[in-house]
């Protein structure tokens, strides 16, 4: 009864209600265990009861037609849940299911009903609060986050998971401006046995301000020690339920040894990430736990992803030997700090900070951005000769510390997007694209064939791109990396993701009717700016949050612009043509030429097709030249300066956008 009043008197819309109403529907309320996983509330059942979480934590979400869930609020100690469908009469509007094991209150519907009839301010109360929650929803203010408990678990020691911990609080707290905490149950640093923990607060004689410590980082630190008792393992769900409350993001660092209570850490989070070395133990060890914990967490699992350390190691692992030895996808590769910058003191400023544009950095940033559901990508579009502005582009986001994590490339911008996954930055871009600007060099890359399927065999074209990429795979990138093609035979987009990076650039480039399509997979794949021209949605379903789209294709109004210029500087040359009359010339050099009148058909329609892609992105850098051509190759110079001054004129919003 005791333990019944004092929940109930926590609930703010209840508080004014009188000492015998209170009693009245404590001696009626019963306490109810949930599991994990569990459906506590259906949608579009009728409302039986109002619920008042007592520990753990539930969220309110419904099933979208595309099969997502849409997540409308997440429910922790004291909240109540229920009251729309007892007050209305109508069914109820949500499904909600427990994220953790949790305790509730429940409170039936007769007993709720005659508090309301006889105090008219609970209605008035919960009325309000429903309202401001609709209010919420629909100015999209409450937005809920991908995760909120996330663990840190490697089967042996070594795989530097502490380190990475430190390194990932401080990324979650400097990317997301968040409170983040990172619960160290390493045993590295003496803490305060968990048991001692107990429901809704620490009892102990300590407040949770008491035992934790700040970090000058913006996040903080709490150690606590697992004993591997029954009553530890009854409280890590509700001591999650009580430190959400106060962070949005809980980190934590398990021990390495196996036990009952680190197993309950593991389900009633919401993401694991276990860290192994390329090593044949390491790997061994981590297939087994991930079998025992499918098979334990059963339905209930959470995210489990395997994060490969190359531990003093100068080259990547083999990775697609490291997932058939681990059973499942390897979600990130993280190269190895130096040792001589490894910071092991716990005040000290982690690696990821220090360092920030380093390849252990880029990776523990993408996974802050990720969890924190603020991931920058980069959208690279066609344009032929004119997308080497792209490379203007990234010198400046290279110059200015701008981080991507993912980066997208249709045609011309698969090619940048690829070269600069793997590692070449803008200078080296620059002088490759200065080996083809003469046109001896640009034509022997030309290799013709009796048109059919094209007018180009493109083998030469294939070997250049293949010294570029060094037969590199998308496993191999330093930034993920997706490149578009597309479909003749069905019209789809195809989005490579996997496999030889050559094999994806050599299809996304290929011009129809120019070179002979590729026939890989079943699908007889064409240029990628076909379907897409600048693949802004292909980041976003792949859940970047903020998109940077470079659109090197003039609109109409700037080719009306071209026009005039190109008129301007050949009036001389017109006023002797008889009749007003062009001359046809070289196969692409004038208007008239064939493959120009063909190209520019399809830039017209590419024009609109980008510019309704444009919409969806950020920030969009228009980086266009008054008198520039699809195949000017031979002065890369000036369309990369091109690129690189329209980005430092959009720097003021690229800083915004990610934070600066």
């Amino acid at each position: 009864m005791e333990d019944k009043l004092q929940v109930l008197e926590n609930v703010p819309v209840l508080a004014s209600l009188g000492e015998e109403l209170m009693k009245g529907l404590a001696e009626r309320a019963e306490f109810v265990a949930v599991k994990k996983g569990d459906l506590v509330v259906r949608e579009n059942d009728p409302g039986d009861a109002l619920y008042v979480v007592v520990s753990g934590r539930l969220q309110a979400y419904t099933r979208l037609k595309s099969g997502r869930d849409r997540i409308f609020a997440t429910y922790c100690d004291g909240d109540c849940f229920g009251e729309m469908p007892l007050l209305s009469g109508e069914t109820h509007w949500a499904n909600v299911r427990a994220l953790n094991d949790s305790m509730l209150l429940k409170i039936p519907r007769e007993d709720f009903d005659s508090v309301v009839n006889r105090d008219p301010r609970v209605a008035i109360s919960f009325s309000q609060r429903l309202g401001h929650r609709i209010k919420e929803l629909r100015e999209e203010k409450h937005r809920a986050k991908r995760s909120t408990i996330i663990s840190l678990y490697g089967s042996l020691p070594d795989t530097g998971k502490t380190t990475l911990a430190h390194n990932l609080a401080a990324s979650l707290a400097h990317e997301t401006r968040e409170p983040v905490l990172l619960l160290d149950f390493s045993g590295k640093q003496r803490g305060v046995p968990l048991s001692k923990c107990e429901r809704l607060d620490f009892r102990s004689g300590l407040g949770l301000q008491d035992i934790t410590v700040h970090s000058p980082l913006g996040y903080d630190r709490l150690n606590l020690d697992l004993v591997g008792d029954e009553r530890e393992i009854a409280l890590i769900a509700p001591v999650f339920g009580h430190l959400v409350k106060h962070y949005d993001y809980v980190i934590c660092d398990l021990p390495n040894a196996v036990s009952a209570s680190v197993f309950a850490c593991l389900v009633q989070s919401d993401q694991v990430f276990v860290i192994a070395k390329y090593d044949d133990e390491h790997l061994y060890r981590t297939k087994l736990l991930l079998e025992d914990f499918r098979s334990h967490a059963a339905a209930r699992e959470p995210q489990v992803r395997v994060i490969l350390t190359a531990v003093g190691d100068a080259s990547a692992p083999y990775v697609e030997e490291a997932e058939r030895k681990v059973g499942q996808p390897i979600a990130y590769l993280l190269r190895w700090i130096p040792e001589s910058e490894v910071v092991e003191a716990v005040d000290g400023t982690p690696y990821a900070i220090r360092k920030p544009m380093e390849p252990y950095s880029l990776v523990v940033r993408r996974m802050a951005r990720e969890l924190g559901n603020v991931l920058v990508g980069l959208a690279l579009g066609t344009g032929g000769a004119r997308g080497l502005a792209h490379i203007g582009v990234i010198r400046v986001l290279e110059r200015e510390g701008i981080a991507i994590d993912m980066v997208a490339g249709s045609s011309m911008g698969a090619l940048i997007a690829a070269a600069w996954a793997v590692g070449k930055n803008a200078d080296e871009m620059e002088e490759i694209a200065k080996q083809i600007r003469n046109k001896r060099t640009f034509l022997k890359l030309l290799d013709p064939m009796f048109p059919g399927a094209g007018i180009f065999r493109g083998i030469k074209v294939y070997n250049f791109l293949q010294s570029i990429v060094d037969g590199l795979t998308f496993a191999d990138t330093l930034i993920p990396l997706k490149i578009v093609a597309s479909d003749i035979n069905t019209l789809e987009e195809i989005v490579f993701e996997d496999g030889k990076l050559i094999d994806a650039i050599r299809a996304s480039i290929t011009i129809p009717g120019i070179f002979r399509p590729v026939v890989t997979n079943g699908h007889t794949l064409i240029d990628g700016g076909i379907t897409d021209p600048v693949p802004v949605q292909v980041l976003a379903h792949a859940g970047v949050a903020k998109i940077i789209a470079v659109n090197t294709i003039p609109n109409v109004d700037e080719m009306k612009q071209r026009e005039r210029y190109r008129n301007e500087r050949s009036l001389a040359s017109r006023k002797e043509r008889k009749d007003g009359m062009r001359e046809t010339g070289p196969v692409v050099d004038t208007p008239t030429s064939l493959i120009n009148v063909y190209m520019r058909s399809m830039h017209a329609m590419q024009s609109r097709m980008a510019e309704v892609a444009c919409t969806n992105a950020d920030v969009v850098i228009r980086p266009i030249l008054a008198d520039s051509v699809w195949y000017d190759f031979y002065h890369p110079e000036r369309y990369i300066r091109c690129g690189e001054e329209a980005a430092q004129a959009a720097l003021p919003l690229l800083k915004g956008l990610v934070g600066r």
